[in-house]
């Protein structure tokens, strides 16, 4: 049987490389934007609340099924999902707007519909603060590939950080990502868009980490989540385990091909389960390449924040690159950064250097933007957090240490109270 999934997936890889080199000449609308934002819930005493109720109550909205936005449950049964579809770069003024009459005009409203006994808040914060999130009961039991990757995480080692041991299986149910897909003009762009996304890996890490308070800690280590991540579903997740830059499309799809499947029987799900900082999907008769490697943003305008940094950034430097002004980063260098980026933040390398590249980049992706004849109207967040040396996770942490009062559940209240808080009036200043 086994054999068989192995030449099946051998025939379907075949049939994309075909289908790629015939979709060469293709000239696609570009950067349009999907987006996926993880969150759960927890009530005022830190404790997971199942958000099973709330993804019915909110799927039966007038808002999310005039807007094709559409809710999902996660592993985690404490979590949600938000997906918005597809729209054009040019347009992310109006998906601010989606994003604000989701959380103020729906989930605030249905949250108290939904939770009539119970304050229940959302967390928008990439680790989950609870310290009674980390226990079987927390994983979602009705769907089945949430069901076999609990299994398969199961016999992995457990992990250790920082003085405490955590079951692999458990670390997706207690962080929250947002990821989103740009779409490409053709294969050969999307190949260009995957390289040069590498490259500002560790920069992504240092500004849009968010949060070290997890699980009833606060870590010193700038990301917990994705160095959790990283190890609970090794060796599918992290920085992709390539040793050279795509040449073209056909190279990643060789790249996938490779990989042991963990429950895959095609091609496509063998991709899906390669959770990378970054990864093509190729689902869809468009070529999309989609970033993984971000927590959830506390607001809607630092969510967007990163998305004009990712567009304005890409197109500037493919452009750069056709008129040989610009060279891609050596790949183990990248991955060296990648690892100091989470465990050091800020202090990576030294930091006048650190600083210097972080703004050579946010400027590049400004001139993208404006090149694109679009305004960056969120940028400023990721150069004012830039200026303050600082991020969401360590907002949060120093949030943390100045509310804390020894009572850990009142303190965790008052620090969801008022990060919710932000959220709904998306309030991007840290």
């Amino acid at each position: 049987m086994i054999k068989n999934h192995i030449l099946n997936i051998e025939k379907q890889s075949e049939a994309l490389k075909t289908r790629i080199r015939n979709d060469c000449l293709r000239y696609d609308e570009l950067f349009k934007v999907g987006t996926e934002i993880e969150a759960c819930l927890l009530d005022d005493k830190g404790v997971p609340v199942n958000a099973s109720p709330l993804i019915k109550e909110l799927s039966e909205t007038p808002f999310i099924k005039q807007t094709g936005c559409k809710m999902d449950c996660e592993y985690g049964s404490c979590q949600f999902e938000f997906k918005t579809p597809p729209i054009s770069f040019k347009n992310l003024f109006k998906l601010n707007q989606i994003y604000e009459e989701f959380i103020i005009e729906n989930l605030d409203r249905v949250l108290t519909k939904v939770y009539k006994e119970r304050n229940v808040i959302p967390v928008f914060l990439g680790a989950n603060p609870s310290p009674k999130i980390l226990n079987d009961e927390n994983i979602t039991k009705n769907v089945s590939r949430y069901k076999k990757l609990f299994q398969w995480q199961k016999k992995l080692p457990k992990i250790q950080l920082e003085g405490q041991i955590f079951d692999p299986a458990h670390i997706a149910a207690s962080i929250q990502g947002f990821h989103f897909h740009l779409q490409a003009r053709n294969p050969n762009h999307v190949a260009m868009m995957f390289n040069h996304i590498l490259n500002i890996i560790p920069t992504s890490i240092v500004l849009g980490a968010n949060s070290k308070l997890f699980a009833g800690n606060l870590f010193s280590i700038h990301e917990p989540r994705i160095y959790l991540y990283d190890q609970s579903e090794q060796p599918n997740s992290g920085f992709p385990t390539i040793d050279k830059y795509l040449n073209t499309l056909e190279e990643y799809v060789d790249y996938v091909r490779s990989k042991k499947p963990v429950h895959a029987k095609k091609y496509l799900e063998l991709e899906k389960e390669r959770h990378d900082d970054v990864r093509i999907r190729l689902n869809t008769r468009y070529y999309r390449v989609e970033t993984r490697i971000l927590s959830v943003q506390p607001t809607p305008k630092s969510l967007i924040s990163m998305i004009e940094f990712f567009i304005g950034y890409i197109h500037y430097i493919i452009n750069e690159q056709a008129f040989g002004k610009i060279q891609l980063k050596d790949i183990e260098k990248i991955k060296k950064e990648r690892y100091s980026s989470i465990h050091n933040g800020f202090n990576t390398i030294p930091n006048s250097k650190l600083i210097n590249k972080i703004k050579v980049q946010l400027n590049y992706a400004k001139k993208g933007l404006l090149d694109l004849k679009t305004k960056p109207n969120y940028l400023d967040i990721l150069f004012n957090r830039l200026e303050n040396r600082t991020s969401p996770g360590q907002y949060v942490a120093n949030l943390w240490n100045k509310t804390y009062n020894g009572s850990f559940e009142q303190s965790l209240s008052e620090v969801l109270q008022h990060m919710w808080q932000k959220t709904k009036e998306n309030d991007h200043t840290i």
